[in-house]
């Protein structure tokens, strides 16, 4: 009888690690690898926290972000904000003197990125919405943590030119707009411009 129930229990722990494992590797076969599409965005938002009850904000609840608090001077919560990014409403401009700041579930970075260099839908934060060229919404980003520049050479680009280089031209470099430094242009077999190299603070790729 013993020996029955120790059976029973090998075999439910057997079962419990299958599903662990299990679990395990389908969260490992959704993960995505981030690809390299650069300058198909034209900007992206990032709410952050500002303000402060000494140095307010000019804001008004119809303005302000979706996900947004915002609070007075004495910590009373006044609202949350109303525009959603990805569907903006047409607000006025006036401030509410009752609002002195705010605090967004981003709290780092910039709350406008232009441009957005080689960040992706992929690659971009969380909470950070991103707009096409046309100023269409596109997405909202995907990454909880930025990610460095992949190494990838860029097989599009002929040629670039730098400011350290005294902008001459530099052939068969290994480079993507990601990698390349900041004011560096890249060009394509056609002369044409492909990009210009960014600072990095903001910039993220796999």
């Amino acid at each position: 009888m013993a020996v029955h129930k120790e059976v029973n229990f090998v075999a439910y722990l057997l079962i419990v690690l299958g599903l662990l494992v299990l679990v395990s590797a389908m969260e490992h076969v959704d993960a995505k690898a981030c690809t390299l599409e650069c300058g198909n965005l034209g900007f992206g938002i990032c709410p952050r926290s500002e303000g402060s009850p000494e140095n307010r904000i000019c804001i008004n609840c119809c303005a302000g972000y979706k996900g947004c608090n915002y609070y007075s001077a004495n910590g009373t919560f006044i609202c949350e904000g109303e525009s959603d990014p990805k569907k903006p409403k047409v607000c006025p401009l006036n401030c509410d003197p009752h609002i002195a700041y705010s605090k967004c579930p981003r709290s780092r970075g910039n709350t406008l990125i232009y441009p957005t260099g080689c960040t992706t839908c992929c690659t971009g934060y969380k909470g950070c919405y991103y707009f096409g060229k046309d100023g269409k919404f596109v997405c909202e980003g995907e990454s909880i943590e930025p990610k460095a520049c992949t190494l990838e050479c860029d097989s599009r680009v002929a040629y670039m030119t730098c400011p350290s280089s005294g902008l001459a031209k530099i052939y068969q470099v290994c480079v993507n707009c990601c990698t390349a430094g900041e004011g560096c242009k890249l060009y394509g077999h056609d002369g044409s411009l492909i990009c210009t190299g960014e600072p990095q603070s903001y910039i993220s790729t796999t």
